[in-house]
Parts: C-alpha cells; structure tokens; sequence
C-alpha cells in the first residue's frame, strides 16, 4: 500500500464529498422534496474523507520517523526525498538492511573478541616459556651453580638464548602491530633486481654458513632490470622465507631463489628441500603464531609471526604471495613485483 498516492486520494475524495454534501444541503434549504438521508450520507463520506486524510498523513509521518532514523544509524540504500513517495515496501528494505548492517556488526565484534582472546594467549604462551627457562637458570646458579665456571657459562648461554628469542618476539610484535595499523612505512622505488637480490644474500650469508645451507640463485631475466618496492621491506621478506627454509630442512639444506618473469610482473620463488607442509597446514601457514610443527618450530627459535609479517608486506605492496609445498619434498614460497 502506497500511503504517500493514498494521501491526496483521500484529500480529493474528502473535498469532494464534503462539497457535495454542502451542495446537497443548500439544495435540500430549496427543496425539501430531497430525502435527508441522501445529503447526509454525502456528508459524512467528506467528514471520514477528511478523518482519513489525518489518520493517514499522522502514519506516514511515523514511518519516514522511523526510516531517517534507520538511515542516521547507518543505512544508505533508501534515498529520503520528501518529493519521492513513501512506500511499505521501502521501510521493509531499510529495516532489512538495518538488521543485516547489525548482524554483521555483532559477528565481527565478536570476531574480534575471539581473536584478542587467542593473539593474549599465544602471547603468554610464547613468553612465558623463555622467562620460566631463565627463571629456572637464574636460580640454579643462585643456588650454587654460579660457582663451578663450566656450569655457570653453560646456563648463561641458555638464558641468553631465551633472553634472543624473547627479544626476537617482542621485536616481532612490535612490527606487526605497526604494520597492520599502517605505520610501517612502504615506499615504493625502482630497484635493480641484481642489487636487490646481492643485499639479500649478504644478510642471510652468516645463516646458511652456520647451519652448513647452500643457496643457490637462479634469475631468468636481466639482471639490470628494475622492481618498484620498498627494498628493505623486501629484502625482510626475502630473509624470511630463505631462514625459515634453512631452519626447517634437515641435513643436505639446499635453497634456490628463482626470479622469472611473469605477464607485467617479475615473481620471486624460494625453493628448499625441507620437511615439507602438510595440505591442511597450507591455508593457514600466514596466520599469527600458526606453526606447523610446534616443537621443531620452538627449537629454531622461531617467533610464530614471521610469515604473517612477508604476508602484511607483500599485501602492502599490492601483491600476492602464494605456498605449495609436499610433505617430505619441500616447500616453495612465491610472491610478485610490479616492474618499474
């Protein structure tokens, strides 16, 4: 029912009605020979024409109430114009999509609570297992160990690991917090790729030396050529993902960095030999603290936020980055750059 059309009906009708009725009872005052009941049923008919009309008009006035208020809470898919007709059809549409916006509104605060629920847990989590292992080691050189030097050096080693790795979350934290709040700054530059690639494997040389790796580098393009990106952040990401290739293969750690060209773009593949991923990992191997293997993980001295951040990066750059990996074969991290 439209009530905005039914309001001048009424109007025209009550009008009409009531002037013929005011008609009908002059010509009645001329000539009586007119039955009253004729006159009078006019009469009538304009009084509940007019009665209408204010009936009408006071509900109208309540729903386009009702809808602007719907509209101040949010909701712009009904265009209030007092020159548009008012229809049922149309205060349904909003109530529906009021309903929906409040709906999606308490899933994601809700989403959030669980979230916050989980990243303080992991956070205790994570540290709580250095400070308890420096706890333990403090004590017991407090308790005599400090006086045999061997032990003593020994257990302050291990402090000191845990002291890293603390240090090593923290710093973790503090840079994805600031990355997803969008104060890492990204400025997007025209790089040499041959530069860009040399500055990477400076970084990770003492790594895979260390831990006896070999990585090998394949580019299939100009080296001359030139990616637009922020290096640094990008050498971050490429750090990462060949760290975590080399701390998660076993013996024989082998590494290969491809670049290749692909459509507009130039992709960057790190390949290792390692343990592998399982399928139902894949999907969440960028997620916050996700370890595939918890264990092994905690051993390398690994954070649980590295990947998320190289994910956070890439994204920033308005790129993509992708895993593929099988258990026991290896995995294979690429992402893109736009040419500069």
């Amino acid at each position: 029912m439209k009530f905005g059309r039914l309001i001048p009906v009424s109007f025209v009708l009550a009008l009409l009605f009531t002037g013929l009725g005011i008609g009908l009872f002059y010509l009645k005052v001329q000539n009586p020979s007119i039955p009253n009941i004729i006159w009078l049923l006019l009469f009538f008919l304009g009084v509940l024409g007019l009665l209408m009309v204010a009936i009408y008009r006071n509900i109208t006035l309540k729903i386009r109430g009702i809808q602007e208020r719907i509209v101040a809470g949010g909701i712009e898919s009904i265009d209030i114009n007092s020159n548009k007709t008012m229809t049922l059809e149309m205060l349904e549409v909003a109530v529906d999509d009021w309903t929906a916006k409040q709906a999606r509104v308490v899933e994601e605060l809700e989403s959030r609570e669980e979230f916050r629920r989980e990243y303080m847990g992991n956070v205790s989590h994570e540290l709580k297992t250095p400070i308890f292992n420096i706890q333990g080691y403090v004590l017991t050189l407090l308790d005599g160990a400090k006086d045999d030097p061997k032990i003593a050096a020994k257990f302050l080693k291990r402090a000191a690991k845990s002291v890293e790795r603390m240090t090593s979350l923290i710093k973790d934290m503090d840079v994805l917090s600031k990355v997803e709040s969008g104060q890492y700054d990204i400025r997007l530059e025209p790089v040499q790729l041959g530069v860009l690639i040399e500055d990477t494997l400076q970084g990770v040389e003492s790594f895979a030396r260390k831990n006896d790796a070999k990585i090998s580098v394949e580019i299939k393009v100009d080296e001359q050529d030139e990616v637009l990106c922020d290096s640094a952040r990008i050498e971050q990401v490429l750090d990462n993902l060949i760290v975590n290739a080399i701390k998660y293969s076993d013996k024989n750690k082998q590494v290969k960095l491809v670049v290749d060209e692909l459509e507009s773009k130039l992709q960057f593949s790190v390949i290792d030999n390692g343990f592998g991923i399982p399928q139902k990992d894949l999907g969440r191997v960028f997620e916050r603290f996700y370890r595939v293997d918890k264990a092994r993980s905690r051993d390398a001295g690994g954070s649980g936020l590295g990947l998320s951040i190289v994910k956070h990066i890439i994204d920033r750059h308005n790129e993509t980055i992708v895993v593929d990996s099988e258990e026991g074969k290896g995995t294979e991290f690429k992402f893109t750059l736009a040419k500069a």
